[in-house]
Formats: structure tokens, sequence, C-alpha cells
């Protein structure tokens, strides 16, 4: 009888790690998912900037690149001033500094306020190669900040808008956010 529950209970453990790695979607898969929202849901847009037909591209998912950094608040609130593709300068509401190691050096980079975001725009060693010339972005859930540590996912790399067209204004990133790896995740570059 003992051998009987203990078969039972063996099977029943097996399913049930079975079941779990079977039908849990993995990083992998939930990325590629959300690649494949976000390319409808820009082509499909009112206003959409993809006036042209295209090829997006994404680098393979990497979860390598989902940093827990370092993050400095700024003292207070203060407008950083950056500059656009038209030439222009709007002013962004610096948030404070995330610090972070990667490849074997130290990335500082400057992130920025949005309304329910933090904004992460940045250049790196694939610019005007395999990404825009023009840089990239990461949007940050401002719930990715605990404490004195923020996590940055650059699976979620975006290109800006003029990216796709020149009528769209985007802002440049900022010297300070040029990191001198290539970051190899993310938004490739928007093929006409």
């Amino acid at each position: 009888m003992n051998k009987i529950i203990l078969g039972l209970a063996a099977v029943g453990v097996l399913g049930i790690i079975v079941y779990s790695l079977s039908g849990t979607p993995n990083y992998h898969d939930i990325t590629h998912k959300e690649f494949e929202t976000y390319k409808q849901n820009l082509e499909n847009m009112e206003d959409s900037p993809i006036k042209e037909k295209g090829t997006f591209d994404f680098f393979e998912p990497n979860e390598e690149w989902i940093v827990e950094a370092s993050f400095v608040p700024s003292k207070e609130i203060k407008d950083f001033s950056m500059d656009m593709t038209d030439s222009s300068k709007v002013s962004a509401k610096l948030a404070g500094v995330a610090t972070f190691d990667k490849d074997g050096q130290k990335i500082k980079v400057l992130i920025f306020e949005e309304e329910t975001n933090y904004l992460l725009p940045f250049t790196d060693k694939t610019c005007g190669k395999e990404t825009y010339g023009g840089g990239r972005y990461v949007n940050i859930p401002k719930d990715d900040l605990d404490g004195d540590r923020i996590t940055i996912d650059f699976n979620k790399a975006r290109n800006f808008y003029c990216a796709y067209t020149e009528s769209y204004i985007c802002p440049i990133p900022p010297k300070e956010n040029f990191m001198n790896t290539e970051v190899n995740v993310g938004e490739k570059n928007f093929i006409k």
C-alpha cells in the first residue's frame, strides 16, 4: 500500500513538473509576442509613422541584457536641454543616473521622467549598422525602480519614429548616453 501511495505521489509530482515546463511561456516567446504586438500597433495606429512598407526586424531576445543598475536620483527635478532632429531643443526632466557593469566596463546613463515611465534614450556601437543611426530608447516602467536599484530591459529597445519617416521630429540621445558596446537586442534598423 505504501508503494502505491509513493508511486502515485511521484507520478503527481512528475505531472506538475511536466505541465509547468510545457505550458508556461518563456521569456523568449513572450518577447517575440511583444515584438509582434508592437509592430501591429505601430502599423495600424491612426497617425502611424509607417508611411511606406518596410521591414521590421528585431535581434533575438537575450536575458543577459536585462540589467540591474544602481540608480541615483537627481537631487532636484531639473531640466535637461535635449537636442532634436530638427535642430531645436526641448526641455527634459532628468530623473537620475543609472550605472551598471556590462562586457567588462562600467556604463553610466541618464534617465529621464515621462508620465508613466522613465525614458532611456541611448546610442551604442550598433547605431548606423544593424540599428537606426539616430539611436534607440527604452521605456522603463516606474515600478522597475526599487529603492536605489532599477531594472533596464534592453530587449525592449525601440526606434524613434524618425527611423521610419523623416517627417517626425525625434530627440537625439545625449552624448552621455553613448554605450561603448554593442547592444545587440531590441529593434533593428527599419528597412524601406
